[in-house]
């Protein structure tokens, strides 16, 4: 079952306490833990210990069980994924877990045999959706960018691709599709607007503006050329991925699309395109796949395509994704250079 069980906190305190808006991050935080320790409730697990883990698009929790099991308990966000989403992606993972021995993080069912939890916490606005996996050790591939483990990372995306083209997902699971520059739910565009002007040049605006309609139509020619579409992971570069003692593990399925081959294999290479080695990883990830699946026929422009489209949808996102202005506007700067770059190119 994926579906979610609403779970309201009975033990709402009367105490006068500071709005959540009003804290800072770490009382943020702090207050997440207590959500996330009342949610482990609901989860077979004896808990040891909660603490803070990261904060990227979602707040991430390590818990440590009486046992000496570890897991990573995830509060996802409001604004990058949906309950459907979610749903999907335990369905898929709990899948995978059952047909196949391929190394992706795997999800913990809660009592219930549920896999997403709905939780209201007293003093924290808006339900928040939840979700618990069990602990992949090791560090980010990012530390180990070799020719060998992009050949073994090829061949895990293969047999990922092979799972869920078989996969029949549930009429009540709907994920997104990469069929237009701005896909995320609601996804704010922002590069345009007043409210940011001071990140975005008049030729930088320009440069998005020519860029987007190409790639809404290359996109979306995609959806009606190449056959039926299937779940595929949507995110799977070397920051999604881990290695512990020369084995691979793929995580974060948060951002799966109904999708094409071209497109996963395309963000996987579009992060190593400034390797100074980016050939001999490039065929080694290809090696690797055709020894699982066949590799797909991909032209330079189509995969500049796809590294045009993830460009111009960062260089949009980039305004609200960093800290500060000056940071931003260096992001920006350089993602408009390279959509120049590939308008001339494709």
């Amino acid at each position: 079952m994926y579906l979610s069980l609403i779970r309201v906190n009975p033990f709402s305190s009367t105490e006068k306490m500071k709005p959540y808006d009003q804290l800072t991050f770490r009382g943020k935080n702090l207050r997440l833990r207590k959500l996330a320790i009342h949610a482990l409730n609901d989860y077979p697990i004896n808990v040891a210990r909660v603490r803070y883990l990261t904060t990227e698009s979602t707040t991430m929790f390590r818990v440590d069980g009486t046992d000496g099991e570890k897991y990573v308990f995830r509060i996802y966000s409001e604004a990058d994924s949906s309950l459907v989403e979610n749903q999907t992606e335990m369905y898929w993972l709990a899948a995978l877990a059952r047909d196949t021995d391929l190394p992706t993080i795997r999800p913990v069912a809660r009592k219930d045999d549920e896999y997403i939890s709905l939780v209201h916490y007293a003093d924290i606005p808006e339900q928040k959706r939840c979700a618990l996996y069990k602990w992949i050790p090791g560090v980010t591939l990012s530390e180990h960018i070799t020719p060998a483990n992009y050949r073994k990372l090829g061949a895990i995306m293969a047999g990922l691709h092979n799972h869920a083209q078989s996969l029949q997902l549930p009429d009540t699971l709907a994920p997104k599709r990469w069929d237009k520059t701005y896909y995320f739910p609601d996804e704010e565009i922002v590069y345009n607007t007043a409210a940011y002007a001071q990140l975005y040049t008049p030729a930088q605006i320009r440069t998005l503006n020519r860029a987007i309609p190409f790639i809404d139509t290359f996109l979306a020619s995609l959806y009606t050329e190449n056959g039926t579409p299937f779940v595929i992971h949507g995110d799977m570069y070397y920051m999604n991925v881990h290695i512990h003692r020369e084995k691979l593990y793929v995580l974060d399925f948060e951002d799966m699309v109904m999708g094409f081959p071209e497109q996963d294999i395309a963000i996987c290479l579009y992060y190593l395109r400034h390797e100074t080695n980016f050939r001999q990883l490039a065929t080694a990830f290809q090696t690797g796949y055709a020894s699982v699946r066949e590799w797909p026929n991909i032209p330079p422009e189509q995969l500049h395509a796809l590294w045009l489209a993830r460009m111009t949808n960062f260089a949009n996102y980039a305004a609200t994704a960093f800290d500060d202005d000056e940071s931003a506007r260096t992001y920006i700067s350089a993602r408009c250079d390279e959509i120049e770059k590939y308008l001339r190119e494709t």
